[in-house]
């Protein structure tokens, strides 16, 4: 197949018109398979079930799009699978499925993230969350049940956002769209990452390197760190014990290695923590038997803060495609050596 035939194989329905009526010009192998089947969080990829004229498409990609843990999946089953590979694209931002797949790295193709598209979803999970908790939705939904005016105290008192303060995790264009809404509603924003900064954006008050300075005096903590060494396990332990000083509610949309269930259990037993509103788990989707499932401090959502929307696709995709073809350095090119 020519180099730049672009083969599609993904659970996200709508990617391969979307990009035709962006760039009619562009050739597109759209592949179809019963062992991929499921959209967002329910998504279920059994490469052992391929159909043969499948395997024989994806050993010709050069170029493909697809999401992480479908490519993790393939090169596991069969390494030689996507032997002409040029260049993947991914569906999601998050690429750590690859990482923690049982293949060799780095490869010799290049993987870019889908990056610049889920900020915005994601700051609104995080603001529409933090709403919902301070103004006590689910208890007026519990009184409305029971035909009960104002049979709730928690509805009769709460904080306006603009008091508090909120530390997110993460700084990169994710964190900064969080950071951002916060900022409409007034709050105070202390932002925590990896690296120094000689300058931040002014939606940011506070920037720090150090995780005991960023939760030390927040309301709320919003995580949006990828799952990489550094992040793994973050929160564990009694590293929310910075938090004592008042009981901080935690939102999770990065990774849901960044901390424990136990952990997290431990610090709501403990009062660290008032509340958790969780859409991503160390294991996913999360097992029936987990204790988090009953718990009425912990709201939980499906990995569905920020899915990728067919429309999306074009944006991030095309402009990387014209940079291939011309043989120019493309954007969000991830890190072999650092996993994102």
């Amino acid at each position: 197949m020519s180099g730049n035939i672009v083969t599609v194989f993904s659970s996200i329905k709508g990617i391969a018109p979307s990009l035709c009526d962006s760039n009619p010009s562009l050739l597109l192998n759209v592949l179809s398979d019963p062992a991929l089947d499921g959209y967002g969080g329910t998504v279920e990829f059994d490469p052992s079930r391929l159909q043969e004229d499948t395997k024989a498409s994806l050993a010709a990609a050069e170029i493909l799009i697809t999401e992480p843990f479908v490519l993790a999946k393939l090169l596991e089953h069969d390494p030689s699978g996507l032997s002409s590979l040029r260049w993947c694209q991914s569906t999601y931002a998050g690429v750590d499925p690859i990482f923690n797949a049982r293949i060799s790295l780095p490869r010799d193709w290049i993987l870019t993230r889908f990056a610049g598209c889920f900020g915005p979803p994601i700051a609104e999970w995080a603001l529409a969350n933090m709403i919902a908790h301070e103004r006590s939705f689910s208890a007026s939904a519990r009184d409305q049940k029971l035909k009960a005016w104002a049979g709730s105290a928690s509805v009769l008192s709460y904080r306006y956002l603009s008091s508090l303060s909120v530390a997110i995790l993460g700084c990169g264009d994710i964190g900064m769209c969080v950071a951002k809404a916060a900022k409409a509603f007034g709050m105070t924003t202390r932002g925590y990452g990896r690296t120094e900064r000689s300058a931040v954006d002014d939606c940011i008050d506070f920037y720090t390197t150090k995780l005991e300075e960023a939760l030390c005096g927040a309301d709320y903590i919003v995580s949006v760190l990828p799952s990489t060494p550094e992040t793994r396990g973050l929160l564990n332990g009694d590293a929310l014990r910075a938090c004592s000083g008042k009981p901080v509610v935690l939102l999770n949309a990065g990774r849901g290695d960044l901390i424990s269930e136990d952990s997290i259990i431990k610090a709501l037993d403990q009062r660290y923590l008032q509340a958790a509103y969780l859409d991503v788990f160390e294991v996913e989707p999360l097992p029936a038997e987990s204790s988090l499932w009953e718990r009425e401090d912990v709201v939980i959502s499906p990995h569905v803060s920020a899915l990728t929307q067919p429309s999306d696709v074009p944006a991030v995709f095309i402009e990387n495609y014209e940079r291939f073809i011309m043989g120019r350095e493309l954007k969000y090119v991830v890190d072999w050596s650092k996993g994102y």
